[in-house]
């Protein structure tokens, strides 16, 4: 395996437990501090994929992206049918789908497999979940190692970006009509975010990015913070250019941050913090996944904030972001130890194709 970039770990380590906190918000969604995260978690993803990219085979780069991203989905959809059907057989407080309606409609949710609800003449599709983020990548990574590998001889890099520009344009004007199967508006969206990695990695901004473009981009951040809550999945803000631009700024804030973190958390005293954050990065897809079975299909969340509401409803969320972050990383540290589990979503380290050869 290749060395992993430890500062880009931590970014998506804080990237991670982002999501989880927009996710557990409670009666304090919507509002500033979920705008606030909802600017960055979502578009760091992207900018980093785009900052680690490089020119690959179609075929190749599709069946890697398969087995890292579609397998993951289907997996987890896979664990969320059983949910489903075990609770129909043995009811329970416990395992209980807050999502699904029905197995039908769960199945149809599952092919359509789009970030936000939608209607279709009279039938209704409920959105996947978070799990739009992987079928979003996996098309997403395909269209911008097309596009990279166009052959244009004269201003290649600025046709490319126009080119990425004109994808995510598309994806934000038709998401404001329909929304279309696979993920594909933020799919189209996160074309701008690729390119602007790949820009930040080619010219190297990360180290130009100075304490005076840091002050300037936090204040951007918090004014945005005020109204703006970036919906990466329907590829929509109150001001979605204003949105886009604070994406980019704030995981460029993030970014510095981690690298930051990874110089003062190398000391013996702090390095099981850096070690935390690492390990939540490496392991953010496993993590998404497994937080998705505990958002939709698991009843515990909603106890612990509701008993603990009495003391208080700040300290009761807190507590149930705690919880929700114990649970997917639980299913992180545990996973290596699962068979056929691990070659399903960590097919880096664990293999699917040797599983199947034997």
């Amino acid at each position: 395996m290749k060395k992993r970039i430890e500062w880009i770990d931590i970014a998506r380590g804080i990237a991670i437990i982002a999501v989880i906190i927009g996710h557990s918000l409670g009666n304090y969604f919507p509002g500033k501090f979920a705008n606030f995260i909802y600017a960055f978690h979502m578009p760091i993803f992207f900018i980093l994929s785009g900052y680690l990219y490089h020119q690959q085979d179609s075929k190749k780069l599709m069946k890697k992206s398969f087995l890292n991203l579609i397998v993951p989905y289907i997996a987890t959809v896979s664990l969320e049918l059983c949910i489903i059907i075990f609770n129909r057989i043995v009811p329970n407080p416990v395992l209980a789908p807050s999502r699904a309606h029905s197995i039908k409609e769960f199945m149809v949710s599952i092919v359509y497999a789009a970030g936000a609800d939608t209607q279709i003449g009279s039938h209704h599709i409920q959105a996947i979940g978070a799990l739009w983020f992987l079928i979003a990548m996996f098309f997403g990574i395909q269209l911008f190692n097309q596009i990279m590998k166009l052959n244009i001889q004269k201003h290649s890099l600025i046709v490319k970006g126009v080119l990425t520009m004109l994808c995510s344009l598309v994806g934000i004007f038709s998401a404001r009509y329909v929304t279309l199967p696979f993920a594909l508006q933020p799919a189209l969206l996160s074309q701008i975010f690729f390119f602007f990695g790949f820009v930040v990695k080619k010219y190297q901004l990360i180290d130009k990015f100075g304490t005076v473009l840091i002050i300037i981009s936090m204040a951007l951040w918090l004014i945005d913070s005020q109204f703006n809550l970036f919906g990466f999945v329907n590829a929509a803000a109150k001001n979605t250019w204003l949105a886009i631009l604070v994406g980019m700024l704030s995981s460029m804030v993030v970014i510095k941050f981690s690298i930051f973190l990874d110089r003062v958390l190398s000391f013996s005293m702090t390095l099981w913090m850096k070690r935390i954050l690492e390990f939540w990065g490496s392991q953010s897809l496993l993590i998404l996944c497994f937080h998705l079975i505990d958002l939709d299909m698991v009843q515990i969340w909603p106890v612990v904030v509701g008993k603990l509401s009495v003391v208080s409803y700040t300290f009761a969320i807190i507590c149930g972001i705690l919880y929700r972050i114990a649970f997917a990383s639980f299913f992180a540290i545990s996973m290596p130890k699962i068979p056929l589990l691990r070659n399903l979503y960590m097919n880096r380290q664990y293999s699917l194709k040797n599983l199947l050869k034997k």
